[in-house]
C-alpha cells in the first residue's frame, strides 16, 4: 500500500471510525482500524462486533493494499499533524505515516484477521433529514434504561411507515416519543428495537458530518438482525435488540384534568434549586404543587435533619383543580434539557397519573414521567 491523502480528511474519517473501536477488546485486532486502498478510494472500517463504521474518502493511490493498525494511536498522530498531504506506505509489517516534518511507524495486523463490517445494498427503506433524526435520538434516549436486566428497555423503538418515523424510549419510570416526517418510507410498516447506545454514537457522527440539508438513509439487514444508517460517505451498522417492546400507548393518558404552561427557563431554574435538596432524598424526590388560583407551581424538597427548600414559579393558562404530587427532579431536568421551545405544557389526569410534558412549539414530541409517592 502506498497512498497520499489530505491530513484533514483522514483525521475526520478516523474520528468517525474510532467511535466503533473497542478500548479494551478481547481480540487485539478489534483495537485496530482497517484501511483498504483500492479503485481510487480509501475505505476505513472499525467495529466492536456490536456496531461498525465504514467510511470512504478520496486519495492518490500509487499502490493498492489493505492492513490494520491501532486506531487510537493513528488517530492521535494524524490529529496532531498540520493540514496538508501525508503519505501512508506499507513496509513489510509496518505502516509508515509521513508528513513534511513528522514520520511514524505503526505495527500492522493483517487485514484478513479483521471482522467483516456489512455494507449497504439495494435501496434504503427510509430517507430522512439527518439532523432531524439526530435530534430525535437526543430527545428520546434519555428515557432508555442503562442496565441490561431488561435488554429491550435499553433500546429505542423505531417505528416507520410510508409517511413518518417515530422513536420511543421507555425505562419503566418515563417515556419519550418523537415523530418525524420522512422523504421515503418503507412499503410495509416496520418496528425494530435499536440499542440507544448505538444511536447515541450515530448522533455524534451525524452532527459531525451533516448540514441542515443532509439526508440519512436507513437500510435493514433482516437476515443478520442489523440496521445500517448512511450519511454522506459514512455507514454506521448496529445490531438490533430482539424481544417484545412494551405497549407504550397504554402509558399515554387519553384525557387531562389538570394543565398549565410554564416558561422553560424559569422552570429549569426552579428545578435546579429544588434539586439541591432533592438529591439527598431517596429517588431525588420533590413535591410538585399546582395552584390554579394563584397561578403558581411550587416545588418542595425536605431532607430529614438537614433542612428543606421551597421554590415557586409563575405559570399561565391553568386549568383544573389543585394538584399535589411528586417527581424525581433529575428526570424533570432531563426533560427540560431536551425541550427546544421556550414554553412547556404540563398535563395530568390526577395525583397518581403520569405527568405529561410537551413542547408548546412541537406537537410531535411527548415526554411522560411517572409520579412518586408523597409520603
Amino acid at each position: 500500500m502506498k497512498i497520499s491523502i489530505l491530513q484533514e480528511n483522514l483525521a475526520k474519517a478516523l474520528n468517525q471510525v474510532s467511535k466503533a473501536v473497542s478500548n479494551r477488546p478481547n481480540i487485539p485486532v478489534l483495537a485496530n482500524v482497517l484501511i483498504v486502498a483500492e479503485k481510487g478510494k480509501v475505505k476505513l472500517s472499525g467495529t466492536n462486533l456490536d456496531i461498525g463504521v465504514n467510511t470512504w474518502l478520496g486519495a492518490d493511490i500509487a499502490e493498492e493494499g489493505s492492513l490494520t493498525v491501532s486506531a487510537k494511536l493513528l488517530a492521535e498522530f494524524v490529529n496532531s499533524l498540520s493540514s496538508g498531504k501525508i503519505e501512508l506506505i506499507q513496509i513489510k509489517n509496518n505502516l509508515e505515516v509521513k508528513s513534511v516534518d513528522n514520520t511514524a511507524e505503526f505495527n500492522v495486523i493483517p487485514a484478513n484477521d479483521f471482522p467483516s463490517v456489512p455494507k449497504s445494498e439495494g435501496n434504503p427503506i427510509v430517507k430522512i433529514n439527518a439532523l432531524d433524526f439526530a435530534e430525535a435520538v437526543r430527545q428520546t434516549a434519555i428515557s432508555t434504561a442503562t442496565d441490561d436486566s431488561r435488554p429491550v428497555l435499553t433500546g429505542l423503538l423505531l417505528e416507520a411507515t410510508e409517511r413518518k418515523i417515530s422513536l420511543v424510549g421507555v425505562d419503566g419510570f418515563r417515556l419519550s416519543k418523537k415523530i418525524l416526517k420522512v422523504d421515503l418510507g418503507p412499503k410495509e410498516d416496520i418496528k425494530e428495537i435499536v440499542p440507544a447506545r448505538s444511536l447515541m454514537e450515530l448522533e455524534k457522527i451525524i452532527r459531525d458530518l451533516s448540514d441542515k440539508e443532509t439526508m440519512l438513509e436507513i437500510y435493514l439487514l433482516e437476515s443478520k438482525n442489523q440496521m445500517i444508517f448512511k450519511v454522506e460517505n459514512t455507514e454506521f451498522t448496529t445490531r438490533m435488540i430482539e424481544g417484545e417492546f412494551p405497549n407504550y400507548s397504554q402509558i399515554i393518558p387519553n384525557t387531562k384534568n389538570v394543565s398549565f404552561q410554564v416558561l422553560k427557563e424559569e422552570l429549569s431554574n426552579t428545578v435546579k434549586i429544588a434539586g439541591i435538596f432533592a438529591r439527598n432524598v431517596i429517588g431525588n424526590k420533590a413535591r410538585f404543587k399546582f395552584d390554579p388560583e394563584k397561578k403558581t407551581l411550587e416545588l418542595f424538597a425536605n431532607v430529614v435533619d438537614v433542612g428543606n427548600n421551597e421554590s415557586k414559579v409563575t405559570i399561565s393558562k391553568p386549568e383544573g383543580d389543585k394538584l399535589e404530587t411528586a417527581y424525581n427532579m433529575k428526570f424533570l431536568q432531563d426533560m427540560i434539557n431536551v425541550i427546544n421551545g421556550d414554553e412547556i405544557l404540563y398535563e395530568s389526569e390526577g395525583i397518581t397519573s403520569p405527568g405529561v410534558f410537551k413542547d408548546k412549539d412541537d406537537p410531535d414530541f411527548l415526554h411522560i414521567i411517572m409520579p412518586m409517592r408523597l409520603d
